[in-house]
């Protein structure tokens, strides 16, 4: 049939166009991979140079109302404990007496207390790149990680309230109101040393002294037994500022009650202000800048302490309990001396070395700090007293930081609070104690490891999607380069080939109605006339035909050029 003679003998115009429409399709092919080439290699090598894990660690890490690091700041949930370890003296009766010349004491602890901080009515100011807060601390007593229950625990503790009061008065009272001072005192029998329940000892007892005080002086003395935990964590309505626009100073202290520095220890302003008194640029410990440099040292501020303490760059190590990069920084041995730079100004009766000063945050009471067991303070104060065994690995103090977001990953702040006694002529009430540092307690304030969620976020962050994006960007520049390659390839150097014809026969393509009785009238033609080809016209047609043929047409096109001979 003429039908047979169609598909068997492929003419060379209808080779020629199999080959152009062959070459289309192809070259179609070969630009869209070229294409994706270019653009997969392109995406790889922006990724590398911008580091898209920094754009979305900022993004994550920003500073927002409803954030993680907003949740974080205004509830953190950072598990920081209080150790308290009180000291006990144990021959006070034979110290009085003169019968011994050197107070014995041992400590008793630790008596475990959870720290709890919240900041609360936060405020984000995005014009001038502040954040404003109230802080509110509080404590939990933890029974379970002390030695026994606070009420059940009796020391033998130097009078707090009656050697307050008296070097108070030696300090701003001149002899002969000291000489009524010190017949005031001794009428109402209060004693030297007083035995105290922990209970009382940390959250108040009651004194003459002290309730005399608070009813003649409201406004100076407004509590009406005194407690040194119950003073230190005082709950008052106080305020902070923290940076948030500047990058190398982010969380950051502007200010603390609307003020930049601590006006107890002799802030005026910023220009004449030393480290000691300058809140502005220190840190809380609550949150670092990001990327922090290596060897910078790091000063914290505690509102408790009523100062700032300096931190000293040590070393650069791997955390052992996260495993993440760490830096680990020590509180400089030179924190509380008096030629630190850190030493606040001091003229007039000032403490020994080792010790600092913070009476004027206290109500004038000569409450005076030092590192545990007086670890580096003078050595003729230590001479006083048996039992102090300082141990810079137990008493010293550190602070572990990764620094690539700058995250406290431990920390550990360790501080005694001391009565420093001093004497007036008038007063000698206080004589036995005379020019003496004694030690009340020491606490530790510590961390061990971060929270689960932020061990989780560092360790997302910093060990396991470094690698993954470094893949990724080596795998899209690879697969990029290579389909780049192909496709150029196949443009610059293009192959023709005719599909030969396949031994099975095809498959019957239903066609729609139209186009079967287009193909009846083309062969109708092609009986009456005998089949001679197609004039230059229908050539033409026939290619615009075959040119629209898809990649998916090429059984159709095998069909056109097979055939059995007649």
């Amino acid at each position: 049939m003429v039908v047979g003679t169609l598909q068997q003998v492929p003419s060379k115009g209808r080779i020629s166009i199999m080959k152009i429409q062959n070459f289309t399709v192809q070259k179609r092919h070969s630009v869209i991979r070229l294409s994706y080439g270019i653009l997969l290699a392109i995406i790889g090598i922006i990724m590398a140079a911008i580091n898209p894990l920094d754009i979305v660690t900022t993004w994550y890490m920003d500073m927002r109302e409803g954030s993680f690091l907003y949740n974080m700041w205004a509830n953190p949930t950072y598990e920081m404990f209080s150790e308290m370890w009180v000291f006990n003296y144990t021959n006070a009766q034979e110290y009085l007496s003169g019968a011994e010349k050197v107070l014995k004491v041992n400590e008793v602890g630790p008596f475990t207390f959870q720290e709890m901080r919240t900041n609360e009515n936060i405020k984000i100011d995005k014009q001038r790149g502040v954040m404003t807060m109230n802080p509110r601390l509080k404590l939990k007593f933890l029974l379970d990680k002390s030695v026994a229950d606070t009420h059940n625990v009796t020391v033998k503790i130097p009078n707090i309230a009656l050697i307050a009061m008296s070097t108070l008065a030696a300090d701003k009272l001149g002899y002969f109101a000291n000489a009524g001072a010190y017949y005031s005192m001794s009428a109402l029998g209060s004693k030297l040393f007083k035995d105290l329940s922990i209970e009382e000892m940390f959250w108040g007892y009651h004194d003459p002294i002290v309730t005399i005080a608070n009813s003649l002086l409201p406004g100076w003395i407004d509590f009406a037994k005194i407690g040194l935990l119950d003073r230190f964590y005082s709950q008052k309505n106080e305020s902070s500022e923290v940076e948030l626009a500047n990058v190398t100073r982010r969380y950051s202290l502007n200010s603390w009650d609307n003020t930049s520095g601590l006006l107890e220890q002799g802030f005026t302003d910023l220009e004449t202000s030393t480290p000691c008194n300058r809140i502005k640029g220190s840190f809380e410990g609550l949150m670092l800048p990001a990327n922090y440099p290596k060897g910078k040292n790091i000063t914290i501020f505690r509102k408790q302490a009523c100062r700032n303490y300096p931190f000293s760059f040590v070393s650069e190590s791997k955390s052992e309990n996260t495993g993440l990069n760490s830096y680990l920084y020590t509180m400089d041995p030179t924190a509380f001396s008096s030629s630190s730079p850190f030493a606040c100004n001091c003229s007039d009766g000032c403490p020994p070395d080792g010790f600092v000063d913070v009476s004027n945050c206290y109500y004038g009471f000569p409450i005076s700090l030092s590192k545990p067991h007086m670890m580096d303070t003078d050595p003729v104060q230590q001479s006083h007293f048996e039992g102090m065994n300082p141990d810079h690995k137990k008493h010293g103090s550190h602070f572990e930081l990764e620094p690539t977001i700058g995250a406290p990953l431990s920390f550990s702040i360790k501080i005694q609070i001391n009565l420093a006694v001093r004497m007036n002529e008038g007063n000698p009430i206080t004589a036995p104690f005379k020019d003496k540092v004694l030690p009340i307690m020491w606490f530790a304030l510590y961390c061990n490891q971060p929270p689960s969620e932020v061990t989780s976020l560092l360790r997302l962050r910093l060990l396991y999607a470094p690698p993954l994006i470094i893949t990724l960007e080596v795998i899209l520049i690879i697969v990029g380069l290579v389909l780049a390659g192909q496709g150029l390839h196949r443009i610059w150097k293009p192959k023709y080939k005719i599909i030969p014809p396949k031994d099975i026969p095809a498959p019957i393509v239903r066609r729609k109605s139209s186009e079967r009785r287009r193909s009846s009238v083309i062969l109708n033609m092609a009986e009456n006339v005998g089949f001679s080809f197609k004039d230059d016209e229908d050539l033409a047609k026939e290619a615009v035909s075959l040119l629209a043929i898809n990649e998916e047409d090429s059984e159709f096109v095998d069909l056109l050029v097979s055939s059995d001979n007649e």
